[in-house]
């Protein structure tokens, strides 16, 4: 289903178009002045296929704000490996297409979720997440964004479940690379997430007045669960709660996914020794004796 709002934007690497893109910015702008309202515009933009668009680049750095409500599932053992790795990887196979993941101070019901999944694997490890990468772009404004907040879920039968961690993070820009640092001032805060699925959620915060809107950018593959999307305020007219971004809420179908990367420390879990069970020492049996024959 399509309507005068949508929330995927398409990426854009020509001069015209980003002349029209802003031109049309400055009629959004005039529209909220007059009538308290943002809107969300169909317009498209083209884009190479690729997580990195030259054409975009730029650098701009976010503070760290305090943590919010931050729950930690268990807590690191000092059995950690020094150097972070990348945990998991989907940075590829980038589409030309973001979909709208962020609140807003100036226009709350344009606010949306955007989740995606992964799997931390039981071989032994888990995870401690230090960092994200996140391919993303700006629309309907040049940013930046107030802040990101990070999510991460418990699975439940294929969506998002209760809420494992939150926290406000910052970050930092590179292209279309947007690397949200979580607590990194704060080790303890930092989620530590046991073998499982989850789901991980990058919101932007933004005022949607002066900075536009900001997207996280479609894949053209999925790796385990298709990414799930919703608009609590029901704007759009399409999921207010989660549901499949692509064949549900019908935002860019053709790319069920989003991009992302992990970055973190393999905390080591305790081995569980055998303990062997006391075998019960058998009980002598008494046997009646033979009565005296007569």
């Amino acid at each position: 289903m399509r309507t005068h709002w949508n929330a995927s934007k398409v990426k854009a690497d020509t001069g015209s178009a980003i002349k029209a893109h802003l031109i049309r910015g400055v009629f959004y702008l005039l529209l909220l002045l007059a009538a308290f309202v943002i809107p969300l515009a169909l317009g498209q933009r083209s884009a190479t296929n690729s997580a990195i668009d030259e054409a975009k680049m730029s650098l701009a750095v976010g503070l760290s704000s305090t943590n919010e409500a931050a729950e930690v599932h268990g807590s690191p053992t000092p059995s950690i490996a020094l150097t972070p790795i990348v945990l998991w990887d989907q940075y590829d196979n980038a589409g030309t297409t973001v979909t709208l993941s962020a609140t807003f101070t100036d226009s709350p019901a344009l606010n949306s979720d955007l989740a995606d999944d992964f799997i931390v694997p039981a071989q032994g490890y888990a995870w401690w997440v230090r960092w994200i990468d996140v391919d993303g772009a700006y629309f309907n404004g040049p940013g930046p964004v107030n802040g990101f907040t990070v999510y991460f879920y418990y699975d439940n039968g294929g969506f998002p479940g209760f809420q494992a961690y939150e926290a406000r993070a910052g970050w930092t820009q590179n292209g279309s690379t947007f690397t949200i640092n979580i607590d990194s001032g704060c080790p303890p805060c930092q989620p530590t997430l046991y073998p499982g699925t989850y789901w991980v959620e990058i919101q932007a915060n933004m005022t949607a007045s002066c900075c536009g809107e900001w997207g996280w950018t479609d894949r053209t593959v999925a790796n385990v669960n298709a990414a799930v999307w919703q608009n609590p305020s029901g704007f759009f007219g399409v999921c207010q709660s989660w549901g499949r971004r692509g064949v549900t809420c019908g935002l860019d179908p053709s790319s069920p996914d989003q991009v992302f990367r992990i970055h973190g420390n393999l905390i080591v879990l305790p081995t569980p020794t055998a303990t062997a069970t006391p075998r019960p020492t058998p009980t002598p049996r008494s046997h009646p004796s033979p009565a005296p024959r007569p």
